[in-house]
């Protein structure tokens, strides 16, 4: 077969240009750190950053959610902690109350002091995360207690999922605060034993209700310990998941720097070489071939 100029100078050309797209592709990775970027690069490692990417995200999320539950359960364990101490008070007062030497009047002066904590009672029953109920079940749009009855509440539970399948709730509902041992009823009834002068109420039922209702108070808080617990646990390993799966990543796509530069270099003598031979093979004329 005859070899001609015209050949010489295309064969060179594509050699060229094929040094020059390597070149190229060494150049990018350096410059935006990865080693695929795109499909014909590495097409089983590509499906490997897909699913990594993916899962990273899917982690990520799950990370959110952890948090958001975390924040709820902290707004209502800072509400049951109030609503602890309120009830501690009352409690405090029904056995001053129950004392059989009070005057009327001392008693209705801590008549008064019980009404103002049953109304900060109902304000906590009505505590709000963001624009939401949390005592209220589901229905978080509503005001538990409004001052009527039914209350606008429901037992059901908010669930957040914390992990593939994995789904913990995150709310205390009025029935297990409020409403499972007569809360308020409990609070009332020693409002008007204190109006009355029932002394007897005040030191048997009364405390009896109240320390029922304490003891629930402590039992949901202790609940909501135990999922943030959980919470905590779970933020801890899907903390370390995430950093496994960026490491895992980071080999399949990420470069190694100083490989990559010795490659730029290895390459750059290649092309810089291959210039040379063809000025070498076609001398003067390679100019007019061009043209």
């Amino acid at each position: 077969m005859r070899v001609t100029g015209n050949m010489l100078v295309n064969n060179l050309k594509q050699d060229l240009s094929y040094n020059l797209r390597r070149l190229q592709k060494i150049e990018k990775q350096i410059t935006n750190g990865k080693k695929i970027n795109k499909p014909s690069d590495d097409p089983i490692g590509l499906v490997d950053c897909i699913r990594l990417t993916s899962r990273l995200e899917e982690n990520r999320l799950y990370q959110g959610n952890v948090k958001d539950a975390k924040s709820l359960l902290s707004t209502t364990d800072e509400a049951l902690g109030t609503l602890g101490n309120a009830l501690n008070s009352v409690y405090e007062l029904t056995i001053q109350g129950a004392n059989s030497t009070l005057s009327e009047e001392d008693l209705l002066t801590i008549k008064d002091e019980v009404d103002q904590i049953i109304e900060e009672v109902k304000v906590i029953a009505n505590t709000t995360f963001g624009d939401k109920y949390i005592f209220g079940g589901t229905n978080t749009t509503q005001p538990p207690y409004d001052g009527t009855t039914p209350w606008n509440d429901n037992v059901d539970p908010i669930n957040y999922e914390i992990s593939r399948g994995i789904v913990i709730p995150v709310n205390i509902t009025a029935q297990e605060v409020f409403k499972e041992k007569g809360l308020l009823e409990s609070l009332q009834n020693i409002s008007q034993h204190l109006a009355d002068g029932d002394v007897t109420s005040l030191g048997g039922s009364d405390l009896a209700d109240l320390q029922e209702n304490i003891e629930q108070v402590l039992t949901c808080r202790s609940q909501t310990g135990a999922r943030v617990n959980r919470l905590d646990l779970t933020m801890t390993r899907l903390e370390e998941q995430e950093i496994n799966f960026e490491t895992l990543l980071s080999d399949v796509q990420g470069v190694d720097i100083a490989e990559a530069a010795v490659k730029l270099q290895v390459q750059q003598d290649v092309y810089n070489s291959a210039l040379a031979v063809g000025a070498r093979i076609i001398q003067p004329s390679l100019i007019d071939y061009l043209k």
